[in-house]
């Protein structure tokens, strides 16, 4: 059995992680400035009248998301536990908000957006975060009984249940995808048995694969991923221009601002295909470097992880670290045709507003857990087993 030994905790204290981290998003949050500027001039001129207008809006939203991650990095992550459901609650109702005409605003064919005045935000984004801690904040009440699968999985599952329905109807596949990927790493980190995982996990995998099926877009996706040059292969036309974009960067690239396929060659060249440009611009050693960037961050987010003295704090940095890494996976993934096309953002890099706020809140979280050095002992007699 676990005994916790309450302490104090003292946040004045950085380390090592601390700095590594955020010197990292700093990196990261410098290119997408660099590369949202430079993609998206041609959408600009040709939707606004305005080169700029993109790049205007991202500023914007890089000063809100940088304010963030200040203000989350000072917030103490334990004051999370106590509002968990509240955040859930608000999140789930965003959600389904989204859903109501006059609320929602749909492009191209999904409604992701919700339109507040002068500004429209994605919930889906902030639902990602809401989960995490909820997730949690689950396992850590029930953390003495977490092999029972009624006091973890049971709860957390009827929420995840709605979630990924109301986030199925929008649609969006591939938030679903993430959300759910969390999730196994956090049930995996807070030692959940893996038997339980991977029922859960079965039951997910059947979920989706009949969700799949239910579109003829997204079979049309599956089948041309497979077979590449059958009758579907029109549905490869985006990664076809993504990959004609990263070999024509070769090893250096042809530049800043001088990618022709940002000239609506590649659709979504600012958003979700952004690699693809940077990789046009800055060639081989640009994508390299942005690659090994976010494996740093995943290194330094996992030892913010495993030097968590308190179960909460290392359940919360690992979701929050995978949040962002295996979005950033899956884009890249996508972008080189590694995997179907799922309409996944890069952090940091790509435009919008709502993604760059979460993941911008998701490191501010993850600073404040490596700069809380606990004064309380984990006492753990015997070996967890899953």
């Amino acid at each position: 059995m676990n005994r916790i030994i309450a302490g104090k905790y003292n946040a004045s204290k950085v380390n090592i992680e601390y700095y590594s981290i955020f010197i990292i998003t700093s990196i990261l949050f410098a290119i997408g400035i660099m590369m949202v500027s430079s993609s998206s001039t041609a959408c600009g001129e040709s939707y606004f009248n305005d080169p700029y207008w993109f790049i205007k809006r991202q500023i914007i939203w890089s000063v809100i998301a940088f304010v963030a991650l200040i203000i989350f990095s000072k917030l103490n992550y334990h004051s999370y536990s106590k509002l968990s459901n509240f955040i859930i609650v608000a999140a789930i109702g965003l959600l389904a908000l989204v859903l109501i005409p006059g609320f929602g605003i749909e492009i191209s064919g999904s409604k992701r957006w919700l339109n507040l005045l002068f500004f429209s935000v994605q919930p889906s984004e902030f639902v990602k975060v809401a989960v995490v801690v909820y997730l949690c904040d689950v396992l850590n009440k029930r953390y003495r009984n977490i092999y029972k699968i009624k006091n973890v999985i049971i709860p957390a599952f009827l929420v995840l249940f709605v979630i990924t329905v109301l986030i199925f109807m929008e649609p969006d596949f591939g938030s679903v995808i993430i959300i759910w990927a969390i999730v196994f790493i956090i049930l995996f980190a807070g030692g959940v048995k893996f038997k339980h995982i991977a029922g859960l996990g079965f039951m997910w995998f059947v979920t989706a694969a009949g969700y799949l099926f239910m579109a003829e877009y997204r079979r049309e996706r599956l089948f041309a991923f497979i077979d590449k040059s059958g009758e579907y292969s029109q549905a490869n036309f985006q990664v076809t221009q993504s990959l004609i974009a990263l070999g024509s960067g070769n090893i250096t690239g042809v530049g800043l601002g001088n990618s022709i396929q940002k000239y609506f060659y590649l659709p979504e060249a600012h958003t979700d295909f952004i690699f693809a440009i940077l990789g046009e611009e800055f060639g081989l050693v640009g994508t390299v470097l942005t690659v090994v960037l976010f494996l740093l961050f995943t290194f330094f987010g996992i030892r913010v992880c495993l030097k968590a003295k308190d179960f909460f704090g290392r359940v919360l940095a690992a979701g929050l670290t995978s949040l962002i890494t295996i979005q950033a996976m899956m884009n890249i993934s996508v972008v080189v045709g590694l995997v179907p096309v799922t309409g996944l953002t890069l952090p940091f890099i790509s435009f919008g507003g709502s993604s760059l706020l979460v993941s911008m809140i998701s490191v501010g979280i993850i600073l404040n857990i490596s700069r809380y050095e606990s004064a309380a002992m984990e006492e753990v007699d015997g070996n967890n087993k899953r």
